[in-house]
């Protein structure tokens, strides 16, 4: 069952010429995690303004939980949870009393208030702190307060905009993990530029660059389709593999990188190039550590669609 789909979304800012978003079309699923991937610039807050009734766009049309996207469209944010890249909250409440507010707001009696910020505390993982005030919350934990906040009405679709982005690797494992357990409660829709995050928790990925899709799919068949083996040839040393490098510029195989004392070979034929890559390590007498087949990194297919004249570097 789709939850959101978009068709040709066009947005052109003012009377720029080269559009911020040019014929997006998305078809998401519902409970699902779904990574939108893309470099800065790419249009990515662009379409989530666009999706929550936050902006009108140029031309093309969209549908969110059923309700077709219009701007500041009541309907449509009756159904959706928004957190945007820089979260505010009163710095002066304490976390529950905040969850308690936004409860009362959307018009849930006392005892119901209080059940839904007890459940969104334990799932954030903010039980323990939940009566400090706000303003000694570090950033992980203003995040999962902020994602805390924008699950209090039980949203069909949570969008969150460079979730991230600003923490450091402890926070974002917390915040990760919490947007991970959440496709069992809503769809969540997460924009980001941080590649290791949409491998650990996405379903599925799209990636735009200026403002185009560049392609839409599971995360498993993005990388059977754009991330073939790859040889790792590990030494002891780096100049050791220097010189396979330079011995590599002569022959058939183009397709390689360096990365202090590992080679990363993309081959043409892979038991044609394994056996000529084993062949050059023992003429050489090359000490290895390691020699193993592995599929790219999504970074690597990132690359290869978005960088410089998609070539694999």
């Amino acid at each position: 069952m789709t939850i959101i789909k978009c068709t040709n979304l066009t947005k052109f800012y003012g009377r720029e010429k080269v559009a911020a978003l040019n014929g997006l079309t998305l078809d998401i699923p519902v409970n699902c995690v779904f990574g939108f991937l893309g470099p800065n610039g790419a249009g990515k807050t662009t379409t989530i303004k666009i999706l929550t009734g936050l902006m009108k766009p140029s031309s093309g049309e969209a549908r969110v939980a059923g309700e077709e996207v219009s701007l500041n469209s009541l309907k449509l944010r009756s159904k959706i949870g928004y957190l945007g890249q820089e979260p505010r909250m009163y710095s002066w409440m304490k976390g529950r009393e905040l969850l308690l507010f936004v409860g009362e707001i959307f018009g849930f009696d006392k005892a119901a208030r209080r059940k839904q910020a007890d459940r969104l505390l334990e799932m954030s993982g903010l039980s323990a702190v939940s009566d400090k005030k706000i303003s000694s919350f570090s950033g992980g934990m203003l995040q999962r307060l902020g994602i805390a906040q924008a699950l209090v009405s039980n949203p069909q679709v949570l969008f969150l905009d460079e979730p991230t982005s600003s923490l450091d690797p402890i926070g974002r494992k917390e915040v990760l993990e919490f947007i991970h357990q959440l496709k069992n409660e809503t769809t969540v829709f997460m924009s980001t530029h941080i590649l290791s995050d949409v491998e650990r928790i996405c379903d599925i990925v799209a990636i735009v660059d200026q403002g185009k899709l560049v392609t839409e799919d599971k995360l498993e068949n993005l990388k059977k389709r754009f991330s073939p083996l790859q040889i790792e040839i590990e030494f002891e040393h780096e100049q050791k593999c220097i010189d396979l490098e330079n011995i590599l510029k002569t022959t058939t195989i183009k397709d390689f990188r360096r990365q202090e004392s590992t080679l990363f070979i993309l081959p043409a034929d892979i038991e044609t190039d394994k056996r000529m890559l084993l062949g050059i390590i023992n003429d050489q007498n090359l000490p290895l550590i390691r020699f193993e087949l592995s599929h790219l990194s999504l970074e690597d297919v990132f690359v290869r669609l978005v960088g410089e004249n998609n070539k694999w570097i």
